[in-house]
């Protein structure tokens, strides 16, 4: 009876342990959909081409400025989900690693910016996630 009751409690164990990797596994994956369905808003693609198109921070006006700030601070969110390994970094920058390098020159004046108004940089984990980004693409080549 003492090696049966042994057996049983292992492959609990073990049944446990497989739905508690699959249920991680489910919340990862929801949470990549979740963030690239957020990232897709037609708000910040709109924050994303503001960057794109701007001349300089002052010519932005006050609703383009938010949209900016928003596209910036989401993706900041991003980077932060990536670094907890909330989701996984590389099946983000399969999608975004593009994006994320397209936009980095663009966006440079307004992080100079908003960086000018702060003792610290601000979006530290967009900037380390589009580092990343521009290291992912790099290996590609």
């Amino acid at each position: 009876m003492g090696a049966t009751a042994v057996v049983i409690s292992g492959i609990a164990l073990l049944v446990s342990l497989a739905s508690y990797y699959r249920s991680v596994r489910n919340d990862r994956r929801d949470i990549s959909l979740k963030l690239h369905e957020t990232l897709i808003d037609p708000k910040l693609q709109s924050g994303r081409k503001v960057l794109h198109e701007m001349q300089d921070v002052a010519s932005l006006t006050a609703e383009e400025y938010e949209l900016a700030n928003k596209a910036l601070a989401t993706l900041d969110i991003a980077g932060f989900y990536c670094a907890k390994k909330y989701v996984s970094e590389k099946d983000f920058l399969d999608l975004w690693a593009p994006a994320l390098v397209t936009l980095k020159p663009s966006a440079a004046p307004f992080l100079a910016h908003r960086d000018a108004q702060r003792p610290k940089p601000v979006w530290p984990y967009y900037r380390r996630l589009t580092e990343r980004a521009e290291d992912y693409l790099g290996a590609g080549e």
